[in-house]
């Protein structure tokens, strides 16, 4: 049996299930910008921050840690730097997928430009057994014809599909990690957020259902935040960075999975973070509204009523 992990409840489902308990950790968005202060992503926070998650996944010690993308928040030399250099202390098993502000961009002008994550972290994509569980990572920040070099958005792509659509008939209990959305969040106001949904979410959605996978994993919105897509249910991680600052753990077990809201910040810190989103830009204002309305609901979805929706 595994220890609860010291957090709220965030959401219960009936799937994935496990015979033997398994543990995951989800770390996502901690935007590390060296020699950088300020905006509500709490720049000048991020290397602490980030250093606390990778910290609480060694005591939590789960069979996989699953980065899920933008663990720089400008893409530069120095930036990977203090990732790597953070990561080389973390002795546990984990698996990188990139964010959109982890690859190149074609407005980014960086002297020297990083080298590619995949050759600091991994090639993708990959699988990693956990117990019964296969975790499945996948890049969707950048794609071979270069077609996102000049947008944030992501996409999975014709070679990243039908690497998906073929694992998939090989994997009894899947778990996908990407870094951006399969769904939009489901109420936020106006079209500003739309873009954070995959490019070709319509034709990945059709591999989930086709293969009946139980859960999908990502970053990006910087909402916690549960969407249902058909019988998949996909779990959209909150930031370390930024407002509410916190982690998840996805425990799975034969009863199914329970995921927890790990908070990483003092009240103060968290009470920082909050101000600095509602008095930013429009964008962050909208980011601030939507955790709180969250926060203020949780558990987001219950295994005992499972047509639910946050």
């Amino acid at each position: 049996m595994i220890r609860p992990a010291p957090g709220p409840i965030m959401a219960e489902f009936a799937r994935p299930c496990a015979d033997r308990p398994i543990r995951l950790c989800v770390i996502a968005d901690p935007h590390i910008a060296a020699n950088t202060t300020g905006t509500w992503k709490m720049a000048h926070r991020s290397e602490p921050l980030f250093a606390r998650a990778l910290a609480t996944a060694t005591r939590l010690d789960p069979s996989v840690t699953l980065l899920a993308g933008d663990l720089t928040g400008d893409g530069r030399p120095d930036s990977f730097h203090v990732v790597d250099s953070l990561l080389s202390e973390f002795d546990a098993d984990w698996v990188a997928v990139p964010g959109n502000h982890d690859v190149p961009k074609a407005f980014d002008g960086h002297d020297p430009p990083s080298p590619a994550f995949e050759t600091r972290y991994g090639a993708l994509p990959t699988s990693i057994e956990a117990g019964s569980v296969t975790v499945l990572a996948t890049n969707t920040a950048s794609a071979p014809d270069h077609s996102l070099r000049t947008t944030w958005g992501g996409k999975l792509g014709e070679q990243g599909r039908r690497w998906l659509r073929d694992r998939l008939t090989t994997v009894e209990t899947p778990v996908i990690v990407f870094h951006h959305n399969v769904g939009s969040l489901p109420d936020a106001p106006g079209d500003k957020y739309q873009h954070f949904q995959l490019e070709d979410a319509e034709e990945v959605t059709e591999i989930l259902s086709a293969h009946d996978v139980p859960l999908v994993i990502n970053g990006h919105h910087h909402v916690p935040a549960i969407n249902a897509h058909g019988a998949t249910m996909e779990v959209i991680a909150p930031a370390v960075c930024s407002y509410p600052q916190a982690m998840l753990s996805v425990d799975i077990d034969q009863d199914g999975t329970i995921i927890r809201l790990i908070p990483l910040a003092t009240q103060d810190e968290v009470a920082a973070a909050r101000r600095a989103a509602v008095t930013g830009n429009p964008l962050a204002t909208g980011v601030a509204q939507l955790v709180d309305r969250r926060i203020d609901t949780l558990p987001l979805w219950q295994r005992s009523a499972t047509d639910r929706q946050d």
